[in-house]
Formats: C-alpha cells, sequence, structure tokens
C-alpha cells in the first residue's frame, strides 16, 4: 500500500475507534473514574490520527520532495500555538518537514499553511492535537462538573462531610439532628438529592454531577475535541491525497 492509502486507512479506523471509545468514555462518567481501558483507546486513537498526518506527507514528499539524505525524517509540518503566518515561513516548517516540496510544489506548500490555526478557527486544534502527541498529556484527564441534581454533597466546618447519591435517603426524626463543627441539620427532615438539607449555623449542600471528562493539561472537553480531530484529519487526507 502507497502512504496515502495508509493514511486513508488510518482515518476510516479512527472514525470507528471514536464510537467505541465513547462506549468507554460513558461507562467511566457514569463510575465516575477515569478507565485504563478510556485511556488506552484515547491514547491510540490519537497516535493513528498523527500516523495518518504523517503518512500523508510521506506521500506528498515521494511524488514532490527530495532529499540528499537517504533516508529523511519526513513529518507534517505544524504552527505551534504561538507562531504566527510570518514566523512559520521564517522557521521554513514545511520544507524541513518535507524536504524539496517548497522548490517543486508552492501550491502545495501554501495548501499546508491553510491547515495552520492562523489560516481560520476550524484548525485550531492542530497545534492543541499535536501537543498532546508530543508531550504524552494525553493520558492526563480530570473530570468536570456543574452544579445539578445527580449527587449531594453536604459539608461542614472542619472538613466533615456527607455524600449522597441518587435513591439515598436521610430521615431526621423528631428531637434528633446532624451537628458537626457548629453546623446543624436539625430534625423534621427528609434528606435526598431532590431534598437538599436546611443547615444552620455554617455549612453548605449542594447537588452535582459529572458531566464530561476534560485534558488536565488544556481544558479541552475530551470527546467533542477528538471528534474536531477526527474530522479535521479526514480532510486534510483526502485533500492532500488527491493533489
Amino acid at each position: 500500500m502507497g502512504h496515502f492509502e495508509d493514511a486513508n486507512s488510518l482515518v476510516k479506523r479512527s472514525g470507528r475507534d471514536l464510537e467505541g471509545l465513547t462506549t468507554a468514555y460513558q461507562r467511566s462518567l457514569s463510575l465516575q473514574v477515569v478507565s485504563s481501558e478510556l485511556l488506552i483507546d484515547i491514547k491510540n486513537l490519537m497516535e493513528n490520527l498523527r500516523s495518518a498526518l504523517d503518512y500523508a506527507a510521506h506521500g506528498l514528499f515521494n511524488s514532490y520532495g527530495s532529499s540528499t539524505k537517504a533516508d529523511p525524517k519526513v513529518y507534517f509540518p505544524y504552527a505551534i500555538a504561538s507562531q504566527s503566518l510570518t514566523e512559520f515561513r521564517n522557521a521554513n516548517r514545511i520544507d524541513i518537514c518535507i524536504p524539496g516540496i517548497a522548490a517543486t510544489r508552492p501550491d502545495v506548500v501554501l495548501k499546508l499553511e491553510g491547515y495552520q490555526h492562523f489560516s481560520g478557527k476550524q484548525w485550531r486544534w492542530v497545534p492543541i492535537f499535536m501537543e498532546l502527541n508530543n508531550s504524552n498529556k494525553h493520558q492526563q484527564l480530570t473530570p468536570q462538573i456543574r452544579r445539578q441534581a445527580r449527587e449531594l454533597r453536604m459539608t461542614f466546618p472542619g472538613g466533615a462531610g456527607i455524600t449522597m447519591g441518587e435513591g439515598a435517603k436521610i430521615v431526621i426524626g423528631g428531637g434528633a439532628s446532624i451537628t458537626s463543627g457548629g453546623a446543624t441539620i436539625r430534625s423534621g427532615q427528609e434528606i435526598s438529592v431532590d431534598k437538599p438539607p436546611v443547615m444552620t449555623g455554617g455549612g453548605n449542600s449542594e447537588v452535582i454531577t459529572w458531566v464530561s471528562f476534560h485534558f488536565a493539561s488544556n481544558g479541552e472537553a475530551v470527546v467533542p475535541f477528538l471528534v474536531e480531530c477526527v474530522d479535521g484529519v479526514k480532510k486534510i487526507v483526502k485533500e492532500l491525497s488527491t493533489i
């Protein structure tokens, strides 16, 4: 198979893998634990997408590039987030990554510049994606929450707390109360995620739920970002393969 055939195969594989990844994602979200299965799925998906871009770069080099080296290193060229178009050009990144292409196909150079973050919002994912791959930070995820019915957390001055999930409840009978750190939940209350308690003397109650996982290093929501990457790589490979 040629390099573009390999790139297209990886793009198709990534689309299928993304569907499977969402299953592991939802399972981890439900359990409120980032599973090793999810981390592996994310790692494999991102590495396959990066390989698809590099295969496409190899395809361009084979057709239009040249080098005095017997086995030159060829990669998909990208601008880091802090680079402007002028800085990117001055660094000569495209010809460094795909040797010889600037002399033979300046139109392809312009095409590759059009895939950089400074060329439009639809390419803002490129330097983020590359940084995650280069630093292996895609293995670090953090859960995000919004305040809404799913789990009740009651905290008291001094650090004590009570957490209740859906379906659980506490009934405080007459004459009884819950007291900690000066805060009190008085009698006559039935407490659940639908009925947060009235607390006096300090303390706090809130109803929260986990709604998504984000990459810890940049705050990107995992699934929307991966969809953006899969769609973007698919577009790049498709267009470059027809040049």
